[in-house]
């Protein structure tokens, strides 16, 4: 699908329902899925939280592609996404907790920001 992309940098379809979905799928070393699932549980989601973010999704690869973690973050509209991703880069106990217990713990990260139909679920 080609996307026009307006002047503003907000294309239509996120114009049409400004609920944005950030989809994240993480591929992880071998063995190292425990101690990230630990540190997301007791560190990483409470902060995020703490900062408005909603979770809308946590699930993990146990047939297929391997070692894969995706999570899925509700928003109210890009301007929340951004305030909110400032918010959680800035906090210290996510660079002073969060990310030590991670590092090197990751392979590659995929990234889309979606959103849903009228119709479609949205997380309370």
């Amino acid at each position: 699908m080609i996307v026009d992309i307006p002047a503003d940098g907000t294309p239509e379809f996120i114009k049409k329902n400004e609920i944005v979905f950030d989809f994240r799928t993480y591929t992880f070393k071998p063995g190292s899925i425990p101690a990230y699932m630990s540190a997301a549980e007791e560190v990483a989601i409470p902060i995020r939280k703490r900062h408005g973010v909603k979770l809308a999704g946590w699930y993990y690869s146990e047939i297929g592609d391997l070692n894969q973690v995706t999570h899925i973050w509700a928003f109210d509209n890009l301007k929340h996404l951004k305030d909110a991703r400032d918010a959680v880069a800035a906090d210290p106990e996510w660079t002073g907790t969060y990310l030590p217990r991670v590092r090197g713990l990751l392979i590659a990260q995929n990234t889309y920001l979606m959103n849903t139909t009228e119709f479609g679920p949205v997380p309370d």
